[in-house]
């Protein structure tokens, strides 16, 4: 399994990535950003479930990030201050463009967004606008993405 790192990586390296195409990425991720409790989950494949412990946890302003079962869970606490430096890149960089298809995510609608600069790809329900699952071109496997009651404060282990 590939660190943590990986799960805020790929997401930060969606930033170079605001034309008009990417209008849909931009305002999935503002919503996840808004959301109060969050997961991702490293899966093998998009139509994998999520299972056992979260890479990453955000509950209000608490983040955790886990490497594996056994292993020690980081917790801090986010600082949104100065704004999400991803969502901040997001809006004002014009290099890379995004092609979105009508697609799905575990039997339920999605658009597929797939991001040249870099090279990746976020799944984004189409009822809700928030994020599901997104893949970093090049890796195996991706994140699947869970929000509200279905989250969970990790163990801690001091």
């Amino acid at each position: 399994m590939r660190s943590t790192w990986l799960a805020t990586a790929a997401l930060a390296a969606l930033a170079p990535c605001a034309n008009a195409n990417c209008n849909a990425l931009i305002d999935a991720l503002e919503k996840a950003q808004s959301q109060e409790r969050l997961a991702q989950y490293e899966v093998a494949g998009r139509n994998v479930a999520p299972q056992g412990q979260p890479r990453l946890v955000r509950i209000g302003k608490s983040e955790y990030m886990g490497y594996s079962v056994g292993e020690r869970i980081s917790h801090y606490e986010r600082h949104d201050s100065v704004g999400n430096p991803v969502l901040r890149a997001l809006k004002r960089s014009p290099q890379a463009r995004c092609a979105s298809a009508d697609d799905s995510y575990r039997g339920a609608a999605a658009l597929k967004v797939q991001s040249d600069t870099p090279p990746a790809t976020v799944w984004i329900d189409k009822r809700s606008g928030l994020p599901v699952y997104h893949e970093v071109n090049g890796f195996d496997g991706g994140f699947a993405w869970t929000y509200g009651d279905a989250v969970k404060e990790p163990p801690v282990k001091k």
